[in-house]
């Protein structure tokens, strides 16, 4: 399995290569760092689009050494902060769905009423892009692992969805609107 130093450590971590992928983009599954790389067009050369990836890599240093754990003892040995986040089971989707629905329902109600604004339904689903997402049809939908995050993550995921209630799209009047509902500008533009 190929390595990256980062921050003086050594990270393992698998390549892939994707038909479906457009963009080079990172992950975490099953305890392992992926590095999907789109395949090569007909004017790309292999090296040059893996030479990219290799860039867009160590461009992510922090985002990988925040969601990864190095074990002190054995440099090479790193493991997942949170194994739930990483879990996209059947068995595990329904173990926390209801948990996850109860939260959401909960927390969408509050805010929706601080908000001034309103829905129609909630589900919950095993996402495994997104965190959530906002029909035209007012029908808000969240990934179940919403469970695992800290209370803050959890209202801003809530409120980022009732916000495209007012607005659905990611315009200045959209993040000011998520903003001034949190009352604390170090949400804008947050990505989990």
């Amino acid at each position: 399995m190929p390595q990256i130093i980062l921050n003086s450590q050594k990270i393992p971590y698998q390549k892939r290569y994707s038909k479906r992928a457009k963009n080079i983009r990172i992950s975490i599954q099953n305890e392992e760092l992926i590095l999907t790389i789109p395949k090569p067009w007909f004017f790309q050369s292999k090296e040059s689009i893996e030479k990219r990836a290799l860039d867009f890599l160590k461009s992510k240093t922090d985002w990988i050494l925040k969601h990864i754990k190095i074990d002190s003892k054995k440099n090479s040995e790193w493991q997942i902060k949170n194994p739930d986040l990483q879990n996209y089971s059947r068995a595990h989707y329904l173990k926390y769905k209801e948990e996850a629905r109860k939260l959401c329902e909960e927390k969408s109600e509050s805010w929706a009423e601080k908000m001034g604004v309103s829905y129609n339904r909630i589900a919950i689903k095993s996402l495994k892009t997104k965190w959530g997402s906002c029909s035209s049809k007012k029908n808000l939908n969240f990934s179940y692992k919403i469970v695992f995050l800290e209370a803050e993550k959890q209202d801003y995921l809530i409120v980022h969805e009732l916000a495209h209630l007012k607005h659905m799209n990611h315009s200045d009047d959209f993040w000011n609107f998520v903003c001034d509902t949190l009352w604390n500008k170090k949400f804008k533009r947050f990505k989990i």
